[in-house]
């Protein structure tokens, strides 16, 4: 399904835009559609397995890609996934695909990812999940490894934002080792650190790494950091205006009827 992008590309893109679906310097004003769409509701965060492990070995779509038309199917809204933030139900969800050894992806992360935190997931609006796709090397899917194993103790996010904040004034690649990735998980409140070195070393996430990244591969992802905003793919650390006009595109979908938010079940 490695067409996927290159579809949406085509039906969608911007005269001017070097790659993503909208471009560069579009620029638009707070999205007026957003209060046409019903926020989401269901907004109980992830529960431990029995073993009070979270499911950090999650990969891929919500549900099996036949198409370049399945593209909302890349979006999971799974209860258990601890990558994500906001609500089941959020009438757009964001999937992001990023590298933790990736600067654009550090860079959106301290420039346009908290606006949407504030302006987007706290109002149920949209919901955000994460991808890895560790494209920069060996170092990379370390990380990538590191981070399923502060998700696995429930501390995904705060993790991502301990290293991405420790990069902010990198412009390369940080080339971070375990050392780095327990200082960041201590900053993260990871409660079990002995556990998250070896889960972050052991080979426990080796296979979740390598299908995430071949995952990304297939449906056409090959640079950090993309994101499947609804039904319309940007590339690359757009500037905030981009995400805002392209979010309220695809919230007026909804808010038409032209896309069905799919039911989710309430989590017990």
């Amino acid at each position: 399904m490695a067409f996927i992008i290159g579809y949406l590309l085509g039906r969608q893109s911007v005269p001017g835009a070097e790659a993503p679906v909208v471009a560069q310097e579009t620029t638009a004003t707070a999205p007026t559609a957003t209060a046409e769409a019903t926020p989401g509701t269901h907004t109980a965060a992830p529960r431990p397995g029995a073993d009070g492990r979270f499911n950090a070995t999650l990969v891929g779509p919500g549900a099996e890609i036949t198409s370049a038309d399945d593209v909302l199917k890349v979006h999971r809204r799974a209860a258990d996934d601890p990558f994500a933030v906001g609500a089941l139900d959020a009438p757009v969800v964001i999937s992001e695909f990023s590298d933790f050894e990736c600067p654009f992806c550090s860079r959106f992360a301290n420039t346009t990812e908290q606006m949407l935190l504030d302006d987007y997931v706290a109002r149920g609006l949209v919901r955000l999940e994460w991808n890895d796709l560790p494209v920069n090397g060996p170092r990379a899917e370390d990380a990538a490894k590191a981070g399923r194993a502060a998700a696995a103790q429930g501390k995904f996010r705060e993790y991502k934002h301990a290293l991405y904040s420790a990069t902010k004034d990198i412009s390369g690649h940080p080339e971070h080792t375990i050392e780095d990735f327990v200082r960041f998980a201590t900053e993260a409140g990871v409660p079990d650190l002995e556990r998250f070195r070896a889960d972050a070393t052991d080979g426990t996430f080796d296979a979740a790494v390598a299908e995430a990244k071949s995952y990304g591969a297939t449906i056409g992802v090959n640079g950090t950091p993309s994101f499947f905003i609804g039904e319309s793919y940007v590339s690359g650390a757009q500037p905030s205006e981009v995400f805002q006009q392209v979010i309220a595109e695809e919230l007026a979908k909804v808010a038409r009827g032209d896309v069905t938010v799919p039911a989710v079940p309430a989590v017990s």
